[in-house]
């Protein structure tokens, strides 16, 4: 058994370590939006959106009375980008936004994600980018630039 099917065998090993007794939700990172309008929802207890990075997918959760998650495992995700305007900088927040690989994303999301009025945005885009290119390693994908 060559390397490559190693550490294979060895992620689909730590995979199925999972159940309903043990879900492995090891949550890294999660936030609310924390701009203007996320400090006064917060204040009110009315802000229901959250973003969370586990270890293979990140999240965002909103709704109250529906609540809907969308995830996406990290694996499919790249270049996270980071924004900030003046009100943001003001308010030491910003944007980070997520592109997504579409080759292996069955199109079910083609538009990028974007992680609003976050704060210590680039930390987190930091953080997330070592996530993805961890996750990438750990399936042993590759991926070939243009020339």
């Amino acid at each position: 058994m060559d390397e490559k099917e190693a550490l294979r065998e060895k992620v689909i090993k730590e995979k199925r370590k999972t159940t309903l007794e043990n879900p492995d939700f090891s949550i890294v990172w999660q936030a609310q939006p924390s701009g203007i309008t996320g400090r006064i929802l917060s204040f009110l207890h009315l802000n229901f959106t959250w973003y969370k990075i586990t270890n293979d997918e990140l999240m965002i959760t909103k709704g109250f009375f529906n609540r809907r998650t969308n995830s996406i495992e990290l694996y499919l995700l790249k270049d996270p980008d980071m924004h900030e305007t003046l009100i943001q900088r003001m308010l030491k927040v910003g944007t980070v936004v997520v592109g997504i690989d579409t080759k292996n994303a069955h199109s079910r999301m083609d538009n990028p994600i974007i992680l609003k009025d976050i704060e210590k945005p680039s930390e987190v885009r930091k953080l997330l980018r070592d996530y993805i290119e961890a996750d990438v390693m750990e399936r042993g994908i590759n991926y070939f630039d243009k020339v």
